[in-house]
């Protein structure tokens, strides 16, 4: 009686399993590489759902055993990075498909596992040597580096980009609480507030709501010094109350006058702010802020770099500096201060 073989998969009939691992491998190549770069493509399924990157196209793709080795690979770096799997689709698949035809063209299967050994112990090495470190204030190479890493995913956007940019920039001292994202009411997505927000008002509103590139003084309070006088207000010392009232407008246009003098935007008071000051600075386009907390003024003292000084002694190098000062309500800030 003639025997017959039952074959549970494809594979256990295959001669030389080389023949499968080249189709699988072909198979991942043709379906990864159409999104890979720049001008990459997205894919979607029958269900609408966008494949952006090479994990999301292989656990959409059927494929059979022989491709587990770079299926594994595939989720080991999305486990560890969540990035990366396209360009390590395309590796291995591609370094399988070269095997192979080495293989078909007589070459031994040790000698190409060999040569692949040698050849990444020479790319690790090469790349250590290529590594640079960046500086914070290496914003160009930054931004290179961020753009390279989102070319042809979803993030490929400049608003995107520039805001992983400003992030990096900016929490080189990381503070979570220093970190606010506001929904937007229309639905457009989230601002990621890059800096300190406070709840605090501007003392008037005819004082700037937004300011870019602001000079910063934190000083303890702007009122008049106290006179050694003891003045008793009547019919008869009118005069006199008038010359007191005159004196305290002089003191408070000469602190003024120096915080327009060190080119100061923003003032940030312990203490109060006198009203006849407030109005001579909004004005001036100067906004302030009064009555702040102790641990608020630390606060803004060190993501400034100012220090708190009293207005008569204050210097250029007691002042700050903020790339953006907002307190508009357009913005989603109301009554905060946000640094970026």
């Amino acid at each position: 009686m003639p025997l017959f073989n039952l074959y549970k998969e494809e594979i256990q009939q295959v001669r030389k399993p080389t023949n499968l691992w080249f189709k699988e491998a072909s198979s991942i190549n043709h379906s990864v590489s159409t999104i890979f770069g720049p001008h990459g493509m997205h894919k979607f399924t029958a269900d609408g759902e966008i494949l952006s990157t090479g994990k999301d196209v292989l656990d959409n793709i059927e494929l059979g055993p022989l491709a587990e080795p770079i299926l594994k690979s595939i989720n080991a770096q999305y486990k560890e990075f969540q990035d990366g799997t396209t360009s390590l689709a395309l590796l291995l698949s591609r370094m399988m498909i070269q095997a192979h035809n080495l293989s078909t063209d007589g070459v031994e299967m040790q000698t190409i596992i060999s040569g692949y050994e040698k050849a990444i112990d020479l790319a690790i090495e090469v790349t250590k040597k290529k590594i640079k470190r960046i500086k914070t204030d290496d914003v160009d190479i930054l931004q290179k580096v961020i753009h390279h890493s989102l070319a042809g995913t979803i993030a490929d956007k400049e608003a995107i980009i520039s805001s992983i940019r400003d992030a990096i920039l900016f929490l080189k001292e990381p503070k979570e609480e220093d970190i606010s994202v506001l929904a937007e009411e229309d639905g457009e997505g989230n601002e990621v507030i890059l800096g300190v927000k406070l709840d605090y008002n501007r003392i008037r509103e005819d004082m700037p709501d937004k300011l870019n590139d602001v000079t910063v003084a934190l000083i303890d309070k702007l009122t008049p010094r106290k006179t050694n006088i003891d003045i008793k207000i009547g019919i008869s010392l009118a005069n006199r109350y008038s010359n007191v009232a005159k004196m305290e407008d002089k003191q408070l246009r000469e602190a003024v006058d120096k915080l327009i003098q060190l080119g100061v935007k923003a003032v940030f008071a312990k203490g109060e702010i006198d009203p006849r000051a407030a109005d001579m600075m909004a004005r001036e386009g100067i906004i302030a802020f009064q009555k702040l907390k102790d641990d608020d003024m630390k606060t803004l003292a060190k993501t400034t770099g100012a220090r708190v000084a009293n207005i008569s002694l204050l210097s250029k190098d007691d002042l700050g500096y903020v790339g953006t000062l907002d307190d508009s309500k357009e913005e989603g800030c109301v009554g905060g201060v946000c640094r970026t």
